[in-house]
């Protein structure tokens, strides 16, 4: 999965919990402060970290969301 977050564009594994009274996937990221780019199949999530960052940035500086992710890069 990659994970998107202010320190960067990192690439990890993620191993979800299998226990019978476990949350779906996306619920158990969501809890981990990981917010999906889509939630039928997960393949990139965003901290929520980062999504405060991107609007503040946005709204003091303008910055798109393309130039931002290229900040990040």
């Amino acid at each position: 999965m990659t994970v998107v977050d202010t320190s960067g564009i990192h690439v990890m594994s993620i191993r979800f919990c299998q226990c019978s009274d476990a949350l779906t996937a996306d619920k158990q990221l969501f809890e981990m402060g990981l917010f999906l780019a889509s939630f039928t199949r997960p393949k990139t999530a965003f901290t929520f970290a980062l999504l405060d960052d991107f609007i503040q940035d946005n709204l003091e500086c303008g910055t798109s969301s393309m130039n931002y992710y290229s900040k990040l890069r």
